[in-house]
C-alpha cells in the first residue's frame, strides 16, 4: 500500500438469504472481505451502500471487518440509478474529498458495476481501483483488480463457536455481535 495513492472499491452485495437479507455464511464472508481490505489499504473514510437490504447488510459486515464506522446510504448507487447519477455522485464525492482521505468503499449491485464499465463481479466480489491521486481517479486513470470472495476458514467457525446448524438459528444482529466481539479480541 502506498499512502499517497487513492483507492475506490466497489463491492457487489452477497447472495440473497431465505429469511435474512443475505445468507448467514455470507455475513462471515463479507466480514472477511472487510478484513482483507483493511490489511492492504489505508483506513476507509466511508462505506456507501444502496438502500436495498442485501446491500445494507453486506456493507455493515464489510465495514465491521474494515473497522470503518462511517456508513452512509445513498440512492445514487441503487441498481436502477441512471449512469449519469452514479457518475455524478462519485465525481462530486472525489471533488469534495479532504486531502487526508485516501479510500472509499461502495456496496452496490451488478447493474451499477456494469454502468461504471467495471468487470463482472460475482456476489461478494470486489473491484479495487487504484490511482496515483484523486485527480487521476477523476480522469479514470486507474488500475483495477477483482478481489474474489474469501473462503471462510474453519478456524473462524471454531472461534465463533458456530456450525452450519447453529448459524442457521441466529439472527443477523446475533451474527454481527459475535463478529464484533471477535474483532475486539
Amino acid at each position: 500500500m502506498v499512502e499517497n495513492k487513492f483507492y475506490l472499491s466497489f463491492g457487489r452485495h452477497e447472495r440473497y438469504g431465505v429469511d435474512t437479507p443475505i445468507e448467514r455464511s455470507d455475513m462471515l464472508a463479507a466480514y472477511l472481505s472487510g478484513l482483507q481490505l483493511k490489511e492492504c489499504l489505508p483506513a476507509c473514510k466511508t462505506v456507501y451502500h444502496s438502500p436495498l437490504a442485501r446491500a445494507v447488510t453486506t456493507a455493515h459486515f464489510e465495514a465491521l471487518g474494515m473497522g470503518c464506522t462511517h456508513i452512509l446510504e445513498t440512492d445514487a448507487i441503487e441498481e436502477s440509478a441512471p449512469t449519469f447519477v452514479i457518475r455524478r455522485f462519485i465525481n462530486n464525492l472525489l471533488v469534495n474529498t479532504d486531502e487526508d482521505v485516501y479510500y472509499y468503499h461502495f456496496v452496490t449491485h451488478l447493474p451499477v458495476v456494469e454502468k461504471l464499465g467495471l468487470p463482472f463481479l460475482g456476489a461478494g466480489e470486489i473491484c479495487l481501483l487504484v490511482a496515483d491521486n484523486k485527480a487521476e481517479m477523476l480522469k479514470e486513470n486507474f488500475t483495477l483488480q477483482v478481489i474474489k470472495k474469501p473462503e471462510i476458514p474453519m478456524e473462524l467457525w471454531q472461534s465463533l463457536d458456530l456450525t452450519a446448524a447453529r448459524i442457521s438459528q441466529l439472527t443477523t444482529d446475533e451474527i454481527y455481535k459475535k463478529l464484533e466481539l471477535f474483532s475486539d479480541k
